[in-house]
């Protein structure tokens, strides 16, 4: 479970103690170890199955797969006639050399399992299903946009098996591990894992967190005090019906210690009980311990189901058939002549967006606070901005940020001497009310000292490269993090514009088949759109069109051409 290698050591022998003393803040309440499952080695992250059988995971196990060194094999155990958990057994058919994580049970036959990746096994979570004591890989799960940096993962599937709530890092992370949550689309696959945001994240670590069963109250693990006391349990409260609204994370006095807490879940057999780990009687491995569980009243209690109903209505989007009838005109259409043409959405499909659901990744922390834009002239700047149309100079706003997206936005000659020469600004973003704004790296502004930097405005017929929106080679996989914050940006700008409607326009290489390309570039354009409606902007002001590779602007027998080839452009409508 843990992301580095550490000494093996044995567990202290106190696991017979009942830890009264050991719990700081623990009134009345017993703190009791599961002897029989607890061993000399690293137990975490436990799930129960339908059937009540515990699955968890055992880090640096000398059976493990890859032996002593081995982060995690997944482990079960089950109880007898009498009720008594039988020694533990690992499960080979869910175990790799890597970090395996049990996720959740889809049904009492299937089971979803992380692997941290290798030779013969992707990153990702995988399907098993059971035959009878043995476990038959399925398949991956479809994940948009999943990469985890991190050695470390935890996640867990909801009681309704619609979402998965996981700690890694990746797109937009603050620090370390942070959470995110993927949702299940209608056609199986899952969307781009979005950050819960800065009431729950930090810069420290964020792992093993567990969702109630109504989906609003959010239990997990941190170490965010700084008092080298290692990770508490915390739990966070849902304020609404986004995934990105969290009242601020309070502790679970009751199980919290000098050691590490980690994977507070309610205890399958007995749903009054909290099942944990800690470190509190061991040297740095996890033992499993049992105490009461700490139920809190969802916020907004009247209000509750309403917000829960409308998951599912993200779930909605788009619908498969409206989906399936854009990717059949892209193939269908003639390679030379006309692009993909869109399908209009019936008035039933008009009724929500007809889009994929796309996570929106969280970008400012709390320390940095995005002014309201206020379009000026910059004396003190060396760019003059100008109508790209008049060449008339036009106010602007000048707003920096990081490779992570976190952004600033300068007001004052200032603020600028301050933040110009940071190395960790490496873009900045040049916007006008009216106009379309234009993102450029620190070298790219740099060459434009004592020069015009002109912005096309807003209006019918103008168009913009939407050049730092990067895609995994051959998908409609955003890249990087630098996408993300580009769309944030355009979203930014259709709201400041509500009156404009745009044409995303998808173009690729001419490389490979035709057909291909064009269901490709359509796709493409589809998923921005898709990340701008399921941000707040409304899906009759976004159209799309796919023209595979029949529209070059370079020559595709170099590869910087053929790199300028593969664009989408925003085109402004009437």
């Amino acid at each position: 479970m843990y992301g580095k290698k550490r000494q093996i050591t044995k567990k202290a022998s106190g696991l017979a103690l009942l830890a009264f003393s050991f719990f700081s803040g623990v009134v009345a309440q017993q703190i009791t170890p599961l002897k029989v499952l607890n061993s000399p080695y690293d137990e975490q992250h436990p799930v129960f199955s339908p059937n009540g059988e515990l699955f968890f995971t055992v880090g640096f196990h000398p059976q493990n797969t890859g032996g002593a060194t081995d982060f995690g094999d997944v482990w079960t155990s089950s109880k007898d006639a009498q009720g008594n958990w039988l020694a533990p057994k690992r499960v080979e058919g869910l175990s790799t050399a890597g970090n395996d994580v049990v996720v959740g049970f889809t049904d009492a036959l299937t089971i979803l399992v992380y692997h941290s990746g290798g030779p013969n096994m992707r990153q990702g979570i995988h399907q098993y299903a059971r035959f009878g004591s043995t476990w038959n890989y399925v398949r991956p799960l479809e994940i948009s946009n999943f990469k985890n940096n991190s050695s470390y993962f935890s996640g867990r599937l909801s009681h309704d098996g619609e979402v998965i709530v996981m700690s890694l890092s990746s797109f937009g992370t603050y620090g370390n591990e942070d959470i995110y949550v993927t949702i299940k689309k209608e056609d199986g696959t899952w969307t781009a894992p979005l950050n819960l945001g800065s009431s729950v994240n930090s810069f420290a670590q964020e792992q093993t967190p567990y969702l109630s069963k109504d989906n609003m109250t959010l239990y997990f693990a941190s170490n965010k005090l700084g008092n080298r006391q290692g990770k508490d349990i915390f739990y966070s409260q849902r304020s609404g019906s986004g995934w990105e609204d969290w009242a601020e994370p309070i502790r679970v006095e009751a199980v919290n210690s000098q050691g590490s807490e980690m994977s507070y879940v309610t205890y399958g057999p007995n749903p009054a009980m909290a099942l944990f780990s800690t470190t509190q009687n061991s040297e740095g491995f996890g033992d499993f311990m049992l105490s009461d569980f700490q139920k809190v009243e969802p916020l907004n209690a009247p209000d509750t189901q309403a917000e829960v109903a409308e998951i599912p209505a993200q779930e909605e989007l788009p619908p498969a058939v409206q989906e399936a009838a854009v990717v059949t005109a892209a193939v269908a259409e003639p390679v030379a002549q006309q692009p993909v043409a869109e399908v209009k959405p019936t008035v039933e499909e008009e009724v929500k967006p007809a889009v994929v659901q796309e996570a929106k990744q969280e970008v400012a922390p709390p320390s940095l606070e995005v002014n309201e834009p206020v379009y000026t002239k910059k004396e003190w700047l060396s760019v003059k901005v100008v109508d790209a149309f008049t060449n008339e100079e036009i106010g602007y706003q000048i707003e920096v940020s990081n490779e992570r997206g976190v952004k600033k936005a300068i007001s004052t000659q200032q603020e600028w001497l301050e933040l110009a020469e940071d190395p960790q600004w490496t873009n900045i973003l040049i916007q006008s009310k009216g106009f379309i704004p234009q993102l450029l790296s620190k070298e790219n502004w740099e060459s434009l000292q004592g020069k015009e930097l002109a912005l096309k405005p807003a209006k019918a017929g103008s168009s913009i490269v939407l050049e730092n929106i990067q895609f995994n080679r051959g998908t409609s996989d955003f890249a990087d993090a630098k996408s993300i914050q580009v769309l944030d940006n355009l979203v930014g700008f259709m709201k400041e514009n509500p009156a404009i409607k745009i044409r995303l326009e998808g173009h690729t290489d001419n490389a490979g088949d035709p057909s291909l390309n064009k269901d490709l570039s359509m796709k493409r354009a589809s998923k921005i759109r898709g990340y701008l409606t399921i941000n707040g902007i409304e899906f009759e002001r976004v159209r799309i069109s796919g023209w595979g590779g029949t529209r070059p602007v370079a020559d595709n027998n170099t590869e910087e051409g053929r790199e300028r080839n593969r664009r989408v452009e925003m085109v402004i409508e009437n």
